[in-house]
């Protein structure tokens, strides 16, 4: 849990750092410094400490350095004013000798992130982007990206973007790399970094060079070259070919996206990638951890959309084994079920039939789906997969049977010819069906083909009996149909159980749906028979297609969604996840827009009001105020206006009253984290503009007060 440090540790630390014997002695210096870091992690306000931090930066000791700078770069932007006493010792680390100080230095200027300190930034930064240690220059590639937030103008000057260009070709290939994401971020309104031939051909050379993220990040850059030569873009297939056999998955689909986009006019040679490719994933899928097969399983079946007989003679390479988690068997279900054709079908149903039997609900379930859909998918193989989910059905278990059930529905109406197989097997499934959409499909099967069992007709009597207690809308809904179509096929049995549950359904049911479809039978029949009939089977006997959504070869990949997470959440979730991601910060920028300025404005609801506002208030930056005059300001005060903002719950109070401070809004008082409602006081004093002074400010006892009350 975290723990709050309170004035006697602030005073006990503050002393430790100012005692000689403690810093003749390194490792006691460390220890203390540590502690101050550590209360710093776990919340606690250590600033208090800033201008003792700042004189133990000036050490020799690096790792004494590593730790002050790590809190000066913490509460930078809390203490402004005090931040500028540690530039002198930062620019002075950035002449050191030692290339890890300057390096550490140049990346702590330029994480304090101040606008005010930009201009003791600048020349250490350029400095750093020509040093002679690759560490330094990393870390000065870095700070561009870093200052880009806070002097954008500076970054943005053609000089910098030139010098980062140059440095593509630095000798250092972390360098190359960080220039080349930095230079994707500083353009990324003209459409990011260019690469051009020159540069891709120097990246191609240099491509063994790198780290397994910088092939990837590499490759991902090389997209923005398209060769203009078929002879080039084979040479490039070449070089590149190697990372298809690396042992790393990222560098591997990074390349495979990249030869897909090489070869993307080209369709035959686009084909030979693929086989290329392929026996890369199944290496992933057969050795790699769960984690990673999944994710290869996702691009394989993007793949297959494109490529459906890519896979066709490795398909055993896709059965389940015993120590796949669940998401794994169910992703390699659905690839089995995209890859199967007329001559691997047998294998891959009698695979997926062992699988009904599963120790899992969900897997048993999934894999009869599979089958169902191979049926509909292959019109050869309906036989042999109806025959095997009836067989499937003899196991006389609720969560299979209901599956059964709701695969045999479609093919019943795509394969007409296997309604006599099916049929007989209904009054068997009428006590283990229980589930809301099973038992619905029951019911409809019983009314379009149950007028053929010799107690078609009570069975659904049964059911109406107990209509009062039966729970899904579904249910009823096909209950009413079925009874209607079995009414006009054996009227004489019907006709009595269709009358009571009709007035069951329009005088007692509470359900409009219901209730409304109960009316629209009981009107039809009183007025035409023979109209209700036509109504009610008129499509009975017509032949019905289905299609699946999701079979292969309907859509062609986009290239730009290889290797993202679009195949595995799939397109339309990822844009709906996208979108409302935008919306959350747009909304969290909006809420705490007006936390990082210290200028300070209000609308109030009269006019009067307004015009003493019109003017920006400036806020003074350090103040103390006694509980007493806090008091006596609030009663003095007038309602000036009230403000409605939105708050995340997810934020922390205290973190927001530490934007506050930022901001020069001190607390006066508080509630508890944990406290409902929580509320807080708050005042600050404005900065009054002196006659005599030419426009300029002073502040002090006279300052204008201003006194808050916030409550979430």
């Amino acid at each position: 849990m975290p723990f709050f440090a309170g004035n006697d540790t602030i005073k006990e630390l503050r002393t430790a750092l100012a005692d000689p014997a403690v810093q003749a002695d390194k490792n006691r210096y460390r220890q203390v410094l540590r502690r101050v870091v550590s209360l710093m992690t776990d919340g606690a306000d250590m600033s208090p400490l800033f201008p003792d931090i700042i004189k133990a930066s000036a050490t020799s000791d690096l790792v004494q350095k590593k730790l002050t700078y790590l809190y000066i770069c913490n509460y930078a932007a809390v203490q402004q004013d005090l931040a500028l006493l540690a530039v002198n010792t930062l620019q002075k680390d950035c002449l050191e000798p030692n290339p890890m100080v300057r390096g550490l230095a140049l990346r702590t200027m330029c994480s304090l992130r101040i606008p005010s300190l930009v201009e003791y930034i600048q020349m250490p930064l350029k400095k750093g982007l020509q040093d002679s240690s690759a560490y330094v220059r990393r870390n000065a590639v870095n700070g561009c990206a870093k200052m880009l937030h806070v002097a954008p103008e500076i970054i943005q000057d053609a000089g910098v973007i030139n010098q980062l260009y140059g440095m593509i070709r630095d000798k250092d290939p972390i360098v190359v790399v960080n220039c080349l994401q930095v230079l994707e971020e500083i353009l990324q309104a003209e459409g990011g970094v260019v690469v051009n031939k020159n540069i891709a051909h120097y990246l191609l050379n240099r491509v063994q060079d790198f780290s397994e993220w910088g092939q990837c990040q590499v490759l991902h850059f090389l997209l923005k070259y398209k060769p203009s030569e078929e002879e080039e873009t084979f040479d490039i297939m070449n070089i590149v070919d190697v990372c298809l056999k690396h042992s790393n998955s990222g560098v591997i689909m990074a390349a495979l996206k990249y030869f897909l986009f090489l070869t993307q006019d080209m369709p035959q040679i686009q084909e030979q990638v693929y086989n290329r490719a392929k026996s890369p994933l199944l290496n992933i899928i057969t050795s790699g951890g769960p984690e990673l097969s999944y994710v290869a399983l996702c691009h394989i079946q993007y793949i297959l959309k494109t490529s459906p007989g890519l896979f066709n003679k490795d398909f055993k390479k896709f059965f389940c084994r015993y120590n796949d988690p669940l998401y794994v068997k169910t992703k390699k279900l659905q690839v089995l079920t995209e890859m199967a054709t007329d001559g691997t079908e047998n294998d891959i149903v009698e695979e997926l039939s062992m699988y009904c039997t599963d120790v899992s609900n969900d897997l048993a379930t999934a894999s009869i789906q599979a089958i169902g859909k191979i049926a509909r998918r292959l019109p050869t193989s309906a036989s042999h997969c109806v025959g095997t989910l009836l067989k499937i059905h003899g196991l006389q278990q609720e969560h299979i049977t209901s599956a059964v059930l709701m695969a045999l529905k479609d093919l019943v109406l795509l394969y007409p010819d296997i309604v006599s197989k099916v049929t007989p097997l209904l009054p068997n499934c009428v006590d283990l069906v229980q589930e809301g959409p099973a038992k619905a499909t029951l019911v409809w099967m019983m009314g379009q083909y149950g007028h053929t069992l010799p107690n078609g007709p009570y069975i659904l009597e049964d059911m109406i009996e107990n209509v009062a207690s039966e729970i899904s809308v579904q249910v009823k809904l096909e209950l009413l149909t079925a009874t209607a179509k079995m009414f006009f096929n054996r009227p004489a049995e019907c006709q009595d159980m269709l009358g009571r549950l009709l007035e069951y359904c329009i005088d007692e049911d509470t359900n409009m749906a219901v209730r409304d479809r109960a009316l629209m039978y009981y009107r039809l029949l009183h007025t035409d028979v023979q109209q209700a009939r036509r109504v009610i089977l008129g499509a009975a006997k017509r032949p019905v297609q289905i299609q699946d959504s999701d079979a292969p070869g309907q859509e062609v990949i986009d290239l730009k969604d290889l290797n993202t997470l679009v195949p595995i959440y799939g397109r339309r979730r990822w844009d709906v996840m996208v979108e409302e991601r935008r919306r959350k910060e747009d909304q969290t920028k909006l809420t705490n827009g007006t936390s990082d300025n210290t200028d300070m404005g209000a609308k109030g609801g009269e006019e009067d009001n307004l015009e003493t506002l019109e003017e920006t208030i400036y806020l003074v930056s350090h103040y103390n105020l006694t509980p007493q005059e806090f008091e006596t300001k609030w009663e003095q005060l007038d309602c000036v206006t009230t403000v409605h903002l939105d708050y995340d719950p997810t934020h922390s109070p205290n973190g927001l009253l530490q934007k506050l401070e930022g901001a020069h809004i001190f607390t006066m008082a508080s509630s508890p984290e944990d406290a409902t409602p929580w509320k807080a006081f708050l005042f600050a004093v404005a900065e009054l503009k002196d006659p005599s002074h030419a426009g300029g400010t002073v502040s002090g006892q006279d300052g204008s007060h201003h006194a808050g009350y916030l409550q979430v």
